[in-house]
């Protein structure tokens, strides 16, 4: 049943319908109804001769249009005039004079009865053996009391050896063009479809990690844009499964380097320093640090994950931004005692912004954590918020690091990796997650905030993010009265226009 369902066959078929409709079409408006076609020419071609003849009746060189018309037309006309009992006759059908006789006796009366004045009849002259179609009608404002009377006739010729020959010449030619259509649609259908079988194909491949998709030329623009697509879509998923193999590597690192420090440190606890209790401590010490580090990590994974998936929920909510700078740098003072860290805060007063608290401040932090990573020789880590204009405020976190090269600053928002300096390859990240700046990234694009970073090697990179600024409205009734009227009346037009 496949094989019946397949564009090839389908395409085949398809063509071998239209040819065999195409044939059918001509078979009944060229050969069926030939005959009556042709009838209806003749009377045409009667219809308009009479045309001529009422349409220059009065002009002196009548008689010479009717006979033009006879000759041109092969026909044979008679013009009646019963005033006088006098027929004029333009014969250059070559029929016998029995024609203007039946013309007379038949035709005279059945115009005269008729409700259009105007007669079509069908006979036969047997002097020519001919089919003989005439029309009798009449010119005047009376037709039982005219000025005269028309008569047409023409000959049908005998048409059926014509008929005979063109059945014929359709059989032959029907029977070539469906034999030359068998072969040109299967030609036409094998090009559209091998190269969809071969692009099929190669999808198969894909989960068997053969990512290089290929689908030979073709000049269809369709299958050409379907194999753009699929070559695009390998490479993407070759370079996520890459990175998903060089995750696994690093998470599995990051993972089995706490644990084994665990393990090392309580099992030195067990075997040495149980009663020494300044070892014990310090080893107790190192087994929090590294059971701290291994739940960050998963709680980073987890966190990118929901975020990625979008699951999570946001809880927006106006809130004073500068105020909460100082909360989230505090997390930063063991820090500072350590290993001397300076976290410059320059931020304007009393900014209020609209968003999910909670996530912004886990931007925030990981944004300076990122930074005190980084940090250069000076240790000093400058912190920002300012008013940019036109609505909207900035966030900046400047470090004096190593810096980023231009062209992997792109790849500084991969999930758990950074650039290294020394190539162009992903390298995990020397602390904390790693995964900081993707949790970045996917709050930011929830909150629809612009964000980015600058880098310059060898002085530093400045990670930014920008908000728009909420704005107190002033109570309406602090406004001048006049204002107070145009927003009221503001108000109410747009009530009007929504209903």
């Amino acid at each position: 049943m496949n094989f019946f369902r397949s564009i090839k066959v389908r395409v085949w078929a398809l063509f071998e319908v239209v040819v065999i409709a195409m044939l059918s079409f001509t078979y009944i408006f060229l050969i069926a109804m030939f005959p009556n076609f042709y009838e209806w020419m003749k009377t045409y071609e009667i219809s308009e001769a009479y045309d001529r003849i009422r349409t220059n009746w009065y002009n002196d060189n009548i008689s010479d249009i009717i006979n033009h018309e006879a000759a041109q037309k092969k026909m044979y006309i008679e013009i009646y005039f019963p005033a006088a009992g006098f027929s004029y006759k333009a014969d250059k059908l070559g029929g016998s004079s029995s024609l203007a006789v039946l013309a007379k006796k038949n035709l005279r009366d059945e115009v005269s009865a008729s409700d259009t004045g105007i007669v079509y009849k069908r006979f036969r002259d047997e002097a020519e053996d001919n089919s003989v179609l005439m029309m009798g009608t009449y010119i005047g404002d009376n037709k039982k009391d005219p000025q005269a009377y028309v008569f047409i006739c023409n000959y049908l010729q005998p048409i059926g050896t014509t008929v005979s020959i063109f059945k014929r010449q359709f059989l032959f030619v029907g029977i070539i063009m469906i034999i030359l259509t068998v072969f040109m649609s299967a030609l036409f259908s094998n090009r559209v479809s091998e190269p969809i079988i071969r692009i099929n194909k190669s999808a198969k491949e894909l989960p068997q990690g053969k990512f290089s998709a290929k689908a030979g030329k073709n000049d269809y623009a369709e299958i050409k844009q379907l194999v753009a697509t699929l070559t695009s879509a390998s490479k993407e998923i070759a370079k996520s499964d890459d990175l998903r193999r060089e995750l696994m590597a690093n998470i599995s690192h990051d993972l089995r380097t706490p644990l084994t420090m665990i393990k090392a440190y309580a099992e030195m606890i067990r075997d040495l320093s149980g009663d020494n209790p300044e070892k014990r401590e310090r080893h107790l010490k190192v087994i929090i640090e590294e059971t701290d580090r291994l739940s960050s990590l998963v709680t980073d994974i987890l966190d990118l994950s929901k975020l990625q998936a979008g699951v999570t929920e946001m809880h927006l909510e106006t809130f004073n931004f500068s105020a909460r700078l100082s909360g989230v740098i505090s997390r930063f003072d063991i820090m500072k005692e350590n290993d001397g860290i300076i976290i410059d805060l320059q931020a304007e007063d009393d900014i209020l912004i609209t968003a999910d608290i909670t996530k912004l401040e886990q931007v925030v932090y990981n944004l300076i954590n990122n930074a005190v990573t980084y940090t250069g020789d000076d240790n000093t880590i400058i912190v920002r918020l300012m008013r940019k204009g036109n609505g909207m405020v900035r966030f900046e976190v400047e470090d004096h690091g190593e810096g980023i090269s231009a062209e992997n600053l792109p790849y500084i928002w991969d999930r758990y990796y950074k650039v290294s300096q020394r190539n162009s390859t992903h390298k995990r990240a020397k602390m904390g997650s790693g995964i900081g700046l993707s949790i970045v990234k996917s709050v930011l694009e929830q909150h629809k905030f612009p964000f980015g970073a600058e880098s310059e090697q060898g002085k530093g990179s400045t990670f930014w993010f920008e908000a728009p600024e909420y704005v107190e409205q002033p109570p309406e009734t602090s406004k001048p009265a006049h204002m107070r009227k145009f927003i009221q009346d503001k108000k109410h037009d747009n009530k009007k226009e929504t209903e």
